[in-house]
C-alpha cells in the first residue's frame, strides 16, 4: 500500500509541475515548429503554447520521475499517468508524434542516470521509495 501511495503522490506532483512548466515546453515546441502554433484561431499564441506544452511536459516529467523511482509495474504507471497527454498529442498534432516520443526517451535516459547516481549516493532512501 505504501508503494501505491508513493506512485499516486508522484503522479499528482507531476501533473502540478507540468502545469507550471508547460509554457516553457510550449515555447520550445513553437521554436522548433513555428507554423504549428497560432495561425488561424482566435486563441492567443501564449495560450496555444501552454496547451501544446502541457502534454509534452507531462510525458517528459512522468517518464523521468517513474524511471527515477524504478520498482515493479513502472511502465504500467507511466502508461496510465501519461495516457491523457498521449491522447491530447494525437488529437492536436498527429504529424509531430515523434516529439513526445523523443521527450519520453530523454526522460527515460535522465531518470535512469539519476537513479544510478542516487542509488550510489543515498542507497537507503532509494531502497525505501523504490
Amino acid at each position: 500500500m505504501k508503494i501505491v501511495l508513493i506512485r499516486l503522490l508522484t503522479i499528482i506532483a507531476m501533473y502540478v509541475l507540468a502545469y507550471y512548466v508547460a509554457l516553457y515546453f510550449g515555447m520550445a515546441y513553437g521554436y522548433l515548429f513555428p507554423r504549428s502554433l497560432g495561425g488561424g484561431s482566435l486563441i492567443p499564441v501564449a495560450a496555444t503554447e501552454w496547451i501544446r506544452g502541457i502534454s509534452l511536459a507531462l510525458i517528459f516529467l512522468t517518464v523521468l520521475s517513474f524511471n527515477l523511482l524504478k520498482g515493479k509495474g513502472k511502465w504500467w504507471w507511466i502508461t496510465i499517468a501519461s495516457s491523457p497527454a498521449i491522447l491530447l498529442e494525437l488529437w492536436l498534432d498527429p504529424l509531430h508524434i515523434y516529439v513526445p516520443i523523443i521527450l519520453a526517451l530523454i526522460g527515460w535516459g535522465l531518470g535512469h542516470l539519476a537513479n544510478k547516481a542516487l542509488s550510489k549516493l543515498v542507497p537507503g532512501v532509494m531502497a525505501k521509495i523504490g
